[in-house]
């Protein structure tokens, strides 16, 4: 997968179709949001929006996601806060009232007129006009379509980041108390755990954590211990993201390697 950040609003991905087929997903299991391509993606919003900096509470994530012609998937996320929002509904009221005045009744009642083929020609003529004027008007007036074509354009001094698709699972624990923690850490610190943080909310515990999946034994023995001392252990859950923004932060890297140096209570 090839990470390109385009602008401090937007961001590129590029999947090939070998490592969707290597990850079990297909480019339509992708495009059309099926279930078992949540993790993926799930994993991507998470690398996307530590890209952007986003920030949950007040800004937007748009995506969009392209079919390419070699099986490939490109994906764009943009960035949006009440600024962006704002100048995007002005540009839509700018299109809407382009295309009205681009839409006349002379031009229908002239496509009317025609008889047979020339008719459908007319017709597409109309279509095609009235689609290249928009796409021409968004470029023109967006900002971040100024910012999409300059960036393409120097495209070697953009910031392109180049990782497997899926190199390991994400898993949030929930846990009563720090004891918990503590003897969850443990066990965990014995497993190819890649990072992890600690975070504090209404007096609860949440232990994100990356877990690199090269066996199915290791995965178990996680789901072991969460069952043993977690009250809940979820996998790329779509509550990390706000968590890491809203909730108290305790410790911010190596949690499970700190956690485990500590003794628990008896």
């Amino acid at each position: 997968m090839v990470i390109i950040k385009i602008s401090e609003k937007t961001v590129q991905c590029s999947i090939a179709a070998q490592e969707l087929h290597e990850i079990g997903l297909t480019p339509e299991a992708l495009l059309h949001g099926e279930e078992k391509s949540i993790p993926f993606m799930t994993q991507l919003n998470q690398e996307v929006g530590q890209q952007l900096s986003y920030d949950p509470e007040n800004e937007v994530m748009m995506m969009s996601r392209n079919l390419m012609a070699d099986g490939s998937v490109r994906i764009y996320a943009v960035k949006m806060d009440n600024d962006d929002i704002q100048s995007s509904a002005d540009r839509l009221r700018s299109i809407a009232q382009g295309i009205l005045d681009y839409l006349t009744q002379d031009k229908i009642d002239a496509v009317k007129a025609e008889k047979g083929k020339d008719k459908s020609d007319a017709l597409n003529k109309l279509v095609e006009g009235m689609n290249n004027m928009v796409g021409r008007m968004y470029l023109e007036e967006s900002k971040e379509g100024q910012e999409l074509i300059s960036a393409l354009e120097k495209i070697q001094e953009v910031n392109v980041i180049s990782k497997p698709a899926l190199e390991y699972q994400r898993y949030m624990g929930e846990f009563d108390n720090l004891d918990k923690v503590i003897r969850f850490s443990k066990i965990a610190s014995a497993m190819p755990i890649v990072d992890s943080a600690l975070y504090k909310a209404d007096d609860r515990y949440y232990l994100m954590m990356g877990l690199q999946t090269d066996s199915e034994a290791v995965v178990y023995e996680l789901r072991k211990a969460g069952i043993e001392y977690a009250s809940a252990l979820s996998v790329n859950s779509p509550e990390e993201l706000h968590l890491a923004e809203t909730a108290e932060r305790i410790i911010a890297k190596d949690a499970i390697s700190h956690l485990a140096e500590l003794e628990a209570e008896s």
